[in-house]
């Protein structure tokens, strides 16, 4: 109460301070394909003359710990991470700032504005706690006019890009052994002759059962074997298109460049068991593409998403479909296609519920699959100049 007191009686003084984010252990959750949804806190040590222009530095910095903690996130990848680094301080202006934001909750009231109300009194600090809404669009907005897209046209961008289901899966168990053992001890007397001699004779008998299961003393991880799903390849084209887009990019279509070069549709290339085990197209094939891709677009990307069978989520009890998405760019330079950018094998999950249709999940793991890839993909880009 005494506290209260004093904040109530404060008088108008401003006082440097310092300010510290406590990032808490809780993950940030999105909220939704376009927003992340970060929890923060942040504190300003307490003095007596606090005043309001204190408090409204202290959600101005509340504001810029969200962005350390977005940052921080492992689902961030890391050369976007690095862009918004590079351009923190002018993305955390205090006039920029709210542009990124599409809310904010906190535990008590709080006007943003005046800094009114903001932060509660603890362990000689005051403190500012609550969620923090980003809008990723504002955030890739702001970062691709500050690349080289901002002051070219729109770069020619070809895909190859493949989804697979799997076909069949070989589960391996331990190997276990039993041993079942039964010993037994016997004995017979034989009387002959009018002597009465007796002779004993007799042995022991031992009976042994091992049985045997599963493949060797340690666990094997099960194999999967895939095909490729055309109906799902057409959705995943059509999901990649409108990343491209949104980046800045204008698609242009493999199925024009291989038919200008008397080469067979992707579909052909499946029927004709082109693409291997591990879902590469065969070498001689894909150079022939790739040198025909560099003739008429700028950047050739080569994609796939791996789709396992539904399977339970441990942590919510409902189900979800894992998806494996890995990518690599290629930029012409002088006579060849040299990687500009890659995604290593990355997996993510699609959720939907007990009893319902899978491929709701599969929708959704293909959605989080092209976002994760392309924002990869974008950043690296813009990091190295390229776009």
């Amino acid at each position: 109460m005494q506290i209260k007191s004093a904040i109530q009686a404060m008088p108008l003084k401003t006082l440097s301070v310092f300010f510290a984010a406590l990032v808490l252990v809780t993950s940030p959750q999105v909220a939704s394909s376009q927003e992340l949804q970060l929890k923060v806190q942040t504190r300003m040590p307490y003095a007596e003359n606090n005043d309001q222009g204190d408090r409204r530095r202290l959600v101005h910095q509340f504001k810029k710990d969200a962005f350390k903690k977005m940052m921080s996130d492992p689902n961030t990848p890391l050369a976007k991470a690095r862009l918004i680094e590079q351009y923190f301080d002018e993305m955390t202006d205090y006039e920029m700032v709210d542009r990124f934001f599409t809310k904010y909750v906190f535990a008590g009231k709080c006007d943003t504005g005046s800094g009114s109300g903001c932060g509660i009194v603890r362990d000689n600090a005051v403190v500012l706690q609550g969620m923090a809404f980003v809008s990723m669009n504002a955030i890739d907005n702001f970062l691709q006019s500050k690349s080289a897209a901002a002051t070219m046209e729109a770069s020619d961008f070809t895909m190859l890009f493949t989804a697979r289901t799997v076909a069949d899966r070989k589960q391996f168990q331990a190997k276990t052994t039993e041993i079942e053992q039964n010993k037994s001890t016997s004995s017979v007397e034989v009387v002959s002759g009018g002597d009465d001699v007796s002779t004993v004779t007799g042995g022991t008998s031992e009976d042994m059962k091992v049985s045997t299961t599963g493949g060797s003393t340690s666990q094997k991880s099960d194999v999967f074997v895939y095909e490729i799903n055309m109906d799902l390849t057409d959705k995943m084209e059509s999901a990649v298109e409108q990343a491209l887009v949104n980046a800045g990019f204008e698609p242009f279509p493999l199925y024009e460049i291989l038919l200008d070069n008397d080469m067979p549709f992707v579909d052909e290339l499946v029927d004709d068991g082109a693409f291997g085990d591990d879902g590469t197209l065969n070498r001689r094939t894909l150079a022939r593409m790739t040198r025909a891709v560099s003739e008429q677009s700028t950047f050739f990307g080569i994609g796939r998403v791996d789709y396992r069978n539904g399977e339970k989520n441990p942590v919510t009890g409902g189900m979800r479909i894992p998806a494996t998405v890995t990518l690599k760019v290629m930029m012409k330079k002088g006579k060849r296609m040299r990687t500009v950018a890659s995604v290593e094998p990355t997996i993510v999950y699609g959720d939907y519920p007990v009893g319902e249709d899978s491929s709701v999940g599969q929708l959704r793991a293909q959605n989080r699959a092209v976002k994760q890839a392309m924002d990869t993909i974008v950043s690296q880009l813009q990091s190295q100049g390229l776009y």
